[in-house]
């Protein structure tokens, strides 16, 4: 569906109870709107509404000129204004992360709980901050500012190997993975696991490399403002978001606001099948 917040669209995808309590589920990068169907099962069981965005700039989403990380609580909660939502829940998956905490510093007390899902941290300026993270991802950060136009037309290419032939587009992801995420996309439909990196380019190469730009910048975020709890659900064999980046962000937040849920042998797309647990860290006092 799409809802036009202060004259621009904003695609969602929606699963779970549709009279349940909301919960925003942001997509990683390069990620969309699509393939969170994995949260609709178990948001149902807890009587959850999941509502996924498409940020602006990628899928169906009308871009946002000078959008940062800070300043997207501002744009969630005028979504939940044009939705009819009073209070509700965030999770950040990936590079979805940074958003999620965007609300948890912005939106006040609307916001009834956070989770991450292998959130991205800063790599703005720690030391090691780029260490553990996928190659293609580095390589996409480092080519931003130096090749923009090598790295836009590498994600064109993407995009149109992921349309025809998805096999071998996920045969290239699986040689940066780890064992639980090679078994993970076994169980998967190529054609339907590369949807949401297709529609993620929808508009082009502009708004994932945004993304990228947001992500590899100071956020700007108001730590001291993050007085709810925050949970922190990591895998300890992810290959793209390493550990490091959970003990950050954990380590950012003021005491006693951050709880970091270590899972072995667990990965970045394997951290799906935990998809119950973080919705069931949301409701849980």
């Amino acid at each position: 569906m799409t809802v036009t917040v202060h004259g621009r669209t904003v695609a969602l995808a929606e699963h779970g109870d549709p009279a349940g309590a909301p919960v925003f589920f942001f997509h990683g990068t390069p990620d969309s709107r699509l393939g969170k169907e994995f949260t609709d099962g178990p948001a149902r069981e807890r009587g959850l509404r999941v509502l996924c965005p498409d940020r602006g700039g990628i899928g169906r989403s009308d871009p946002v000129p000078g959008r940062t990380i800070a300043g997207y609580a501002a744009e969630i909660l005028a979504l939940a204004d044009a939705l009819g939502i009073d209070r509700f829940a965030t999770v950040g998956y990936s590079a979805g992360g940074p958003f999620a905490l965007s609300c948890a510093a912005g939106c006040g007390p609307r916001l009834t709980g956070t989770a991450l899902m292998a959130g991205a941290g800063p790599i703005d300026d720690r030391p090691g901050a780029r260490e553990g993270l996928a190659p293609s991802d580095l390589e996409m950060l480092d080519g931003l500012d130096d090749h923009p136009r090598r790295e836009a037309m590498m994600l064109r290419l993407q995009k149109w190997a992921s349309r025809v032939a998805p096999t071998t587009a996920i045969s290239q992801i699986s040689a940066e993975l780890t064992e639980p995420d090679r078994e993970f996309l076994a169980r998967r439909s190529p054609h339907e696991e590369m949807s949401f990196f297709v529609e993620s380019l929808r508009q082009g190469p502009a708004g994932v490399m945004e993304e990228y730009r947001l992500w590899a910048s100071p956020w700007h975020l108001d730590w001291a403002a993050i007085t709810a709890p925050v949970e922190i659900f990591q895998g300890e064999d992810d290959a793209m978001v390493p550990m490091h980046h959970a003990e950050d962000i954990a380590s950012r937040l003021p005491a006693g606001v951050g709880r970091l849920h270590r899972l072995p042998g667990t990965g970045h797309l394997s951290i799906q099948d935990h998809v119950a647990d973080v919705l069931d860290a949301l409701v849980t006092p």
